[in-house]
């Protein structure tokens, strides 16, 4: 005949199991989720930097970025513009953002008519 005191103990440590688990896997499992999209992002940000990896050729832009007015731009292509102008690292948007707020005369003063790169994620 079963010890009855064992199966109940084994019945109550198998509950106090299951509960502690559903409570504690939904919040490992976003945790998971929140910490791999982080890592996707943290990879973009740093793959997507200077616009597609290619400093050098914007590094020439960026000094040369003080020949232009900023007069006709918004208040984001400003803020832009003084990053630039402080030597601070844009990312990609905003280089494309930018881009997108020179008209024709300044791409010329800037030489930088054409974009060589397609960021996506913008």
């Amino acid at each position: 005949m079963p010890n009855w005191g064992i199966v109940f103990g084994l019945i109550a440590v198998s509950a106090l199991i299951l509960v502690i688990a559903s409570i504690s896997i939904p919040g490992l499992m976003k945790y998971a989720d929140e910490q791999s999209q982080k890592s996707v992002l943290e990879s973009i940000a740093e793959d997507k930097k200077l616009m597609c990896g290619m400093p050098d050729e914007l590094g020439a832009i960026f000094s040369s970025v003080g020949i232009i007015s900023s007069e006709n731009f918004d208040h984001r292509a400003k803020g832009i513009y003084q990053q630039m102008q402080w030597g601070m690292e844009i990312e990609s948007c905003d280089v494309v953002y930018f881009h997108g707020q020179l008209d024709a005369e300044q791409k010329d003063k800037l030489n930088w008519t054409d974009f060589s790169c397609d960021v996506p994620q913008c």
